[in-house]
């Protein structure tokens, strides 16, 4: 075991008195100040490059804690969507050597049983095509335990999932959610496309900033980048409580947004709903499977030494902060001293803080597992002391748009223009041609299946919840925060009003020719290998129906009277009843 208290070099008095000198300086005339400025700076320069006695040689702190991860290829380059290919017969058969080589995406949701928010959570997974969810823990509710042991519990049924179910590969993409309050919004190409940019934007800033390592015996073209980002958990402006001083509070890099985003109290407001996001929340996270089970394999370790017993959220908190200290201790390791003073004076260092902060690290042991948290809102939005960062917007309202960041404070505003990644996406309206002669269920009921003319509606003129402070509309949102606002926030999602028709639609394209020749060739359908639409995988590889998961749920999924999920009359000359026993369409029945 090594100690490391407030590691490596700090800034000794000698440099503050050089600043201080530098200060005075300019108070003396003219050319004493020239001459007296060159000598100190040059004094300065000199002692920070001459070799110092009493400094010892810190280690290599990249070699000292394993830093590599299960394999070499970066997520960003996995090829989850394949370029279509050209070879489908006229006769519409598929080519005998198609397969699926490309990563999949499997979707978990920790969830004991079915209530309204895991119903909220299924339902909107399915309306925008996500492969079919995947219910941790579902029917394993232990009588009697409290709330943290749920938890552990539910952890360790995702790792081991993750880790012995043989339909996820290590290089498959997993996307975990918090299944009791999460709102999917946008489709899951947008998610996975949006993952694989952010994290190449990031982990060329990462290279610029820590460089590469060589790999022993190996020739210098094989080096490797020492830190990458793999995986991204959803951001908030808090962090977990009681934990200040931890390295998971204190010394986590700043976030990306503008410094005084929020205007001047940015930062500083006492409750903190006025904080840039950097924190790491757990609602949400997505990465390969191998990088995912790496780290929960480290948080069941942690809980397991804990004396108190806590959930993931601390455990992923300290996880995190660890990490971060270590890149920052390797960093200043080889970083230029004239260049890292000079940047501290001048206000733009990239160093973590980690003064005063004082770990106990084991040589050996794994601190480095690419965990990086989405700033912005391109992926995840955590609810948590931000409820007023958002409107449901309209992108074609051009007066709206225009005035949208402005009416909120933020500096620097511009008109907000609906991105090219949902721009391009297939009208979500939009019904198949054949769904009215397919005899397979959901049969087409023109009352249970109407949509809005795609014509006239489409996502420029679907209300879509945006971030308006950083601009983006994020895939899916964690209502972490007031659960009051969850019924409204509900009903504020642009699939609300048509959830039940988009839900029988998302059921109904799970036939025929095109589905599967997009699954095969890689398509936005991403199905699994177990397949399946309209229901939901346990980790104890049971299929179960939606119907069995949520009858009894549907006023709070849909309030439209039309009764159980699966269960509607499907004859559109059949009189159809609300719950009040009003006639909602079809023909009274007469018993005369």
């Amino acid at each position: 075991m090594a100690s490391v208290d407030a590691p490596l070099p700090q800034f000794t008095d000698a440099k503050s008195k050089a600043t201080t000198v530098l200060w005075q300086v300019y108070h003396r005339p003219r050319a004493q100040r020239k001459t007296i400025a060159l000598s100190v700076i040059a004094l300065i320069f000199v002692f920070y490059m001459l070799p110092s006695s009493s400094k010892r040689p810190e280690p290599d702190f990249w070699t000292k804690f394993p830093s590599q991860h299960p394999f070499p290829e970066r997520p960003e380059d996995a090829q989850v969507i394949l370029p279509p290919r050209t070879d489908i017969n006229i006769n519409q058969t598929l080519p005998h050597d198609l397969d699926k080589p490309n990563p999949r995406l499997h979707l978990l949701v920790p969830a004991s049983q079915g209530s309204r928010g895991v119903c909220r959570t299924l339902t909107s997974a399915m309306i925008l095509g996500y492969p079919p969810p995947t219910l941790v823990g579902y029917g394993h509710d232990v009588p009697g335990a409290t709330e943290t042991e749920r938890m552990v519990e539910q952890i360790t049924r995702a790792r081991n999932y993750i880790r012995d179910s043989k339909t996820v590969h290590d290089r498959d993409f997993v996307l975990m959610v918090d299944g009791l309050d999460t709102f999917f919004q946008l489709p899951p190409q947008v998610l996975v496309t949006r993952f694989q940019n952010l994290i190449r934007t990031n982990n060329q800033k990462l290279q610029e900033k820590f460089g590469f390592a060589g790999l022993d015996g190996r020739p210098v073209s094989e080096n490797v980048q020492k830190y990458t980002q793999r995986v991204l958990f959803g951001a908030s402006k808090v962090c977990f409580p009681g934990l200040q001083d931890d390295p998971g509070c204190a010394s986590v890099p700043e976030s990306t947004l503008p410094p005084d985003v929020y205007g001047w109290k940015t930062d500083s407001y006492p409750d903190g709903h006025l904080n840039r996001p950097k924190w790491l929340n757990p609602g949400a996270v997505i990465g390969q499977a191998a990088d995912i089970r790496l780290i929960y394999d480290e948080v069941l370790r942690l809980l397991d030494q804990s004396t108190k017993k806590s959930g993931d959220y601390q455990a992923l908190t300290q996880i995190y902060g660890r990490q971060e200290v270590i890149r920052e201790l390797e960093r200043r390791r080889t970083t230029n001293g004239v260049k890292e003073w000079f940047y501290r004076l001048v206000g733009i260092s990239d160093a973590a803080n980690i003064t005063g902060i004082s770990l106990r690290l084991e040589t050996g042991h794994r601190y480095e597992y690419g965990i990086g948290v989405d700033f912005e809102s391109q992926l995840f939005f955590n609810q948590i002391m931000s409820r007023n960062d958002v409107e449901w917007v309209k992108y074609n309202n051009i007066t709206k748009m225009s005035m949208l960041q402005a009416q909120h404070g933020v500096p620097r505003e511009h008109r907000l223009l609906l991105p090219t990644d949902i721009s391009t996406l297939p009208n979500p309206y939009y019904q198949s041609p054949f769904a009215k002669e397919s005899t397979l269920r959901p049969v087409w009921n023109a009352t249970l299946d109407k949509l809005p003319d795609p014509n006239n509606t489409s996502w420029h003129n679907s209300p879509l919840m945006t971030n308006v402070h950083s601009g983006h509309i994020p895939a899916l949102a964690h209502l972490n925060g007031d659960p009051k606002l969850r019924n409204a926030w509900w009903e504020k999602m642009w699939f609300y009003p048509w959830a039940r028709a988009l839900l029988r639609k998302y059921v109904r394209s799970a036939h025929g020719f095109d589905t599967a020749q997009s699954a095969l060739l890689g398509g936005q359908d991403w199905l699994e290998v177990r397949g399946g639409r309209g229901g939901i995988w346990t980790d104890d590889e049971t299929w179960i129906t939606l119907a069995e998961v949520c009858n009894g749920q549907e006023r709070d999924l849909f309030d439209d009277g039309l009764g159980l999920w699966s269960k509607e009359v499907d004859d559109p000359d059949e009189p159809v009843y609300n719950q009040y026993g009003s006639l909602i369409s079809g023909k009274e029945e007469s018993f005369v």
